[in-house]
C-alpha cells in the first residue's frame, strides 16, 4: 500500500514523563540532533503514569488540530525493555508512533489507519548506539520519529502491515437499564473530571442527569451558568462529557479519581 504521508517536520510528544528530571528534554535533544529543523509540540507530558489509555484518549481527540504531515510520538510504556512491539500507524495523512500496548487503538479506529509493525531493521538503522532497557523514548522512538519527520523514511517503509494489535485498555461506554455508563478518563488542572462519554451519546437523553460519586448533577452549557461551588455537567471543548464544580475542583469535592464510574440517565427531577 503506497503512503500519502508527506512529512511536514512537525512532531508532537505525549508522555507520562512529567517535568521532574531531564527525560523530555533529552528525548527532544535526540530528535533535534538527528533533524535540527524539527518543530516539536508538547501535547502533554503529564499523561497518567503507566496508563496508556489516557494518552490515547488525548491523541484521538487532538490530532485533528494538527496539519497533515505531522508525526505524533506517544511514549507511555510500562513494558519498556520487554519483548513488546512498536507500532507505526498512518491515518488521515498523519503518522502515529507508540508501543503496542493499546495506546493507539482508538486513534487507529478513528482515522481508519494503516498499522505497521516497526521492523527490527528500521530500529537497528536509526537507534542510538547503546540502547538502555528503560528509555526507548530516547534510544529508539526519538531517532525513528526524527527520520519520519525529516522524510528520510516513509511510514510504508517501517515494517509489515498488521491487523492484530493490542486493543484499548478502556472499554467504550455502554447502555444498560436506561442509563449510559462510562468512566472518568482524566482530570485536568482545574480538577474537572473528563469522561469517555461523547456528546453524541449524551444527546440521546432529552434532559440528562449525571450520576457520579453519589451526586446527581444537572447539565449546563458552561461554568458560569451555575453559582460558584455548584456542580455541573457539560460538553467540553473536546466534545466529551465533563463534570465540573464552578470555580472549585470537582475531583476534590466529589472525592473520585480516574476510572470512577459515571452514569447518564434521563432526569426525573422536577
Amino acid at each position: 500500500m503506497s503512503s500519502r504521508f508527506k512529512a511536514s517536520g512537525l512532531i508532537t510528544l505525549t508522555t507520562d514523563f512529567g517535568h521532574v528530571g531531564p527525560y523530555v528534554g533529552v528525548m527532544k535533544g535526540v530528535i533535534l540532533s538527528r533533524f535540527s529543523k524539527a518543530q516539536i509540540v508538547d501535547l502533554t507530558n503529564q499523561s497518567h503514569v503507566h496508563w496508556p489509555a489516557e494518552a490515547g484518549f488525548w491523541i484521538a481527540r487532538s490530532y485533528e488540530y494538527f496539519a497533515r504531515g505531522t508525526v505524533h510520538l506517544a511514549v507511555v510504556d510500562p513494558g519498556v525493555g520487554t519483548d513488546r512491539t512498536l507500532l507505526v500507524a498512518e491515518g488521515e495523512e498523519q503518522v502515529f508512533v507508540a508501543p503496542d500496548n493499546g495506546l493507539l487503538a482508538e486513534v487507529i479506529e478513528k482515522t481508519n489507519a494503516t498499522v505497521r509493525l516497526m521492523s527490527a531493521d528500521v530500529v537497528s538503522q536509526y537507534q542510538l548506539p547503546n540502547i538502555s532497557d528503560t528509555f526507548h523514548g530516547r534510544d529508539i522512538f526519538g531517532p525513528v520519529v526524527a527520520a519520519l519527520a525529516a522524510g528520510k523514511i516513509g511510514p510504508d517503509e517501517c515494517g509489515p502491515i498488521i491487523s492484530d494489535f493490542v486493543p484499548s485498555g478502556l472499554e467504550k461506554p455502554t447502555n444498560f437499564n436506561d442509563s449510559l455508563n462510562g468512566v472518568v478518563i482524566t482530570i485536568d488542572n482545574f480538577g474537572n473530571l473528563i469522561t469517555n462519554i461523547d456528546a453524541i451519546d449524551v444527546a440521546q437523553f432529552q434532559t440528562p442527569i449525571v450520576e457520579l460519586g453519589g451526586h446527581k448533577i444537572r447539565m449546563a452549557k458552561t461554568y458560569g451558568d451555575v453559582r460558584p461551588g455548584d456542580f455541573l455537567g457539560l460538553i467540553n471543548s473536546f466534545g466529551v462529557l465533563e463534570i465540573a464544580c464552578s470555580e472549585q475542583s470537582a475531583s476534590k469535592r466529589i472525592g473520585v479519581n480516574r476510572g470512577a464510574p459515571v452514569k447518564v440517565r434521563e432526569s426525573v427531577l422536577v
